[in-house]
């Protein structure tokens, strides 16, 4: 048929994983194929005119009089071997809702991305689809009115997963505006007599490094969806907590919560057993006696957090959503977070490790952390060691009225201390950019300084507000409470955060570093919070 005669028609194309070869590993029906020459198999299930859902759901028995009114959802996929060098690899092109007709974990993850971002232009994106890494991800999709780059839909390079893309084609077989995820979306005239050609040259668009020039950093975090992957890497955490090999495991508080309204935790029941002050991997597998240690155990217990003001739950969380872990699996770095699983580029990780081992300690002494809130901390630090404290004083700034806390503590000789207590990567990720934020005001917006000069000790005032003042003079100092003995270690996606807030502060001219603030032990929380004065750590 001459090009000229064939229909635009949109498709969506699928990349089968090489291991599955035989066409009952890639497709679940009972259907016999229809054998098209030359091309492939199409699969279908049959499908019957039937009264839509809403039909009766909605206006019950009031329409039974009309007719006509009938849906039916077609279901059909094309499966065609494509040759991949010296073998072949299958695409599949489902139709209707065909893709229902596919196994699960069949399909090649970013097929369609990587295929568009090596086939169009990297300044003609009209939308994006990503995810913004923490311990809670946020899911995210943009559209611009205009072509534009990646920078101008703000994408941090380092904490963002690139999911899905549309934009303008450099390579006129794929189409005008391509879109890719998983699957590769085009609007192009092929029928099924060229559809063999076109694939072939998907599968070359894809096996092309060309995305690596502008968009090389889609490759350094990758979410893990493969099940057999995932079930490798559960076994893996297994093993280590089974052998109480607790490095790079740790258990936090999965989201920001209001400190100053928890009690305490529980693990498996919010009523019975003892009350905790904080979460951790050690005293969880304490309490869980003689059940297997597994996976799906972390899946099924729950962790309770306790009501100051209630005495009763207010939330809860398995413990696997609790759980964040840094597992070596075949040469290659996984990440547990938030339960889900992410593979980290060794050169990133290298870049990430290099940057947090570099960040300068600082030398401010702190007291150990004894008291019930981070509030009842800072008040008791400024008290005994003469420090203006300015933590629950937020200045309201800004076009929004945000509410922007300076600082939690300063001391005379401009160090800018930001306190918050270990709890995952999102925590962490507030407490560094609570840190850019207010840097970076106090630095360039005179309003602001003026707003913090009122809130100031004479002490500590500035001698003109109005002046920038001189960055270099000051440190930003990021303290984190933490309970354990050893050097400070953070979550890798909070190494993250932290390098990019330090490179944002630096640019300023800030001074920064890291604190890490010890946690009395247990038996001394009593007097030192009856006190309210800790005691200084070693």
């Amino acid at each position: 048929m001459p090009r000229s005669a064939v229909k635009t028609n949109k498709l969506s194309i699928y990349m089968i994983k090489p291991q599955f070869q035989r066409l009952e590993e890639i497709v679940n029906t009972t259907s016999d194929p229809v054998e098209i020459e030359g091309v492939g198999h199409f699969f279908y299930e049959r499908s019957a005119p039937r009264a839509p859902a809403w039909l009766r759901s909605f206006f019950g028995s009031t329409l039974d009089s009309i007719d006509g009114i009938l849906s039916s959802s077609a279901k059909g996929v094309l499966v065609v071997p494509v040759r991949d060098g010296d073998g072949t690899v299958h695409s599949a092109l489902p139709f209707g809702v065909g893709r229902h007709l596919l196994r699960d974990d069949v399909t090649e993850e970013r097929f369609g991305l990587k295929v568009v971002l090596n086939s169009v232009d990297p300044e003609s994106l009209r939308s994006i689809d990503k995810t913004t890494l923490g311990t809670v991800p946020k899911h995210s999709r943009e559209q611009m009115s205009r072509e534009v780059n990646a920078s101008e839909f703000g994408i941090d390079v380092d904490q963002d997963l690139l999911t899905a893309v549309t934009a303008k084609s450099l390579d006129e077989r794929l189409g005008k505006m391509p879109s890719g995820k998983d699957a590769l979306s085009l609007n192009v005239q092929v029928c099924a007599d060229g559809i063999v050609d076109l694939l072939q040259h998907c599968l070359a668009r894809y096996r092309s490094d060309e995305y690596k020039k502008t968009f090389g950093w889609i490759d350094q975090i990758a979410e893990v969806r493969d099940r057999e992957k995932i079930a490798a890497l559960k076994a893996r955490l297994a093993e280590k907590l089974v052998a109480g090999d607790l490095t790079k495991i740790w258990m936090a508080v999965p989201e920001v919560v209001d400190w100053e309204d928890v009690q305490g935790f529980r693990y498996f029941t919010p009523k019975r057993g003892e009350l905790l002050n904080d979460i951790g991997m050690e005293s969880f597998l304490h309490r869980v006696d003689d059940r297997p240690i597994t996976a799906e155990m972390l899946e099924d217990e729950m962790v309770y957090m306790i009501s100051t003001r209630t005495g009763e739950w207010s939330s809860r969380w398995t413990a696997y959503r609790c759980t964040y872990a840094e597992i070596e699996h075949d040469g290659k770095l996984y990440i547990l977070n938030n339960g889900q699983w992410y593979e980290i580029d060794k050169d990133f990780t290298d870049s990430v490790l290099a940057g947090y081992h570099s960040l300068p300690r600082s030398t401010t002494v702190l007291p150990d952390y004894a008291q019930a809130t981070e509030g009842a901390y800072n008040r008791a630090v400024a008290t005994s060691l003469g420090l203006c404290c300015m933590d629950n004083d937020p200045i309201v700034h800004g076009g929004g009225r945000s509410k922007i806390e300076f600082c939690d503590l300063l001391t005379p000789d401009k160090k800018i201390i930001h306190v918050k207590r270990y709890g995952g990567s999102s925590p962490l990720s507030h407490l560094f950019a609570q840190g850019v934020v207010s840097g970076e005001l106090f630095a360039s917006d005179a309003e602001f300084r003026r707003k913090v000069n009122d809130r100031l000790p004479d002490a500590y005032k500035l001698a003109n507000p109005d002046t920038r003042p001189k960055a270099g003079e000051y440190e930003v100092v990021y303290a984190i409470i933490s309970h354990s003995d050893a050097d400070l270690d953070i979550p890798f996606f909070s190494k993250v955060s932290l390098k990019n807030a330090r490179s944002r502060l630096e640019f300023c001219g800030y001074n920064v570093s890291l604190k890490k603030v010890g946690k009395v032990k247990p038996m001394r929380v009593a007097a030192a919070v009856a006190a309210e004065v800790p005691s200084v750590a070693t």
